[in-house]
């Protein structure tokens, strides 16, 4: 314990040596993805992405280590996700993997308040699938977004910045 009574974390080095290959791994995954063609650059997010959600938990028994860039690296991906659907990249997936892929990264835009998955998913399929995309939308561009109703819509505009 330190002298305020809070109790001091430390992180053994082999700990940290699973975080960082951790991290490399997820990396490794993303810039597979952004280098291969639309149809094999599903596969590669997809394993940049579980890569990503392990890394996640494991830094959640860690909390003081913070890591900024990971947010960062989060929205690229899941941009070049929404890039790639809106590309056609995910045709040759079936409905469920299709679904899967789409709850998977649009899952951040239920963040804001008002949006749930159903309206993630109309947001996402519209190309939007990050909440700094649809802040630096101009509320009339989310009248033409299929699958928002208008009360939707209205609770998305008055919540977002």
């Amino acid at each position: 314990m330190s002298d305020t009574g809070q109790h001091e974390t430390t992180l053994s080095r082999d700990d940290a040596l699973s975080l960082q290959a951790q991290a490399r791994e997820f990396e490794s995954s993303l810039l597979a993805a952004m280098d291969a063609e639309p149809a094999t650059a599903v596969a590669s997010l997809q394993t940049a992405s579980q890569a990503l959600t392990e890394l996640q938990e494991r830094l959640r028994q860690h909390p003081d280590i913070e890591l900024p860039m990971l947010e960062r690296l989060e929205r690229s991906m899941n941009r070049l996700a929404g890039e790639l659907y809106g590309r056609g990249a995910c045709d040759h997936l079936d409905q469920q993997a299709q679904q899967a892929y789409i709850d998977r990264f649009a899952q951040r835009l239920t963040l804001l308040d008002g949006i749930g998955p159903v309206s993630a998913r109309a947001l996402f399929a519209h190309g939007i699938s990050d909440l700094e995309q649809l802040k630096a939308l101009k509320p009339e561009a989310l009248d033409n977004v299929k699958g928002l109703n208008a009360a939707t819509r209205a609770r998305i505009k008055q919540n977002l910045p």
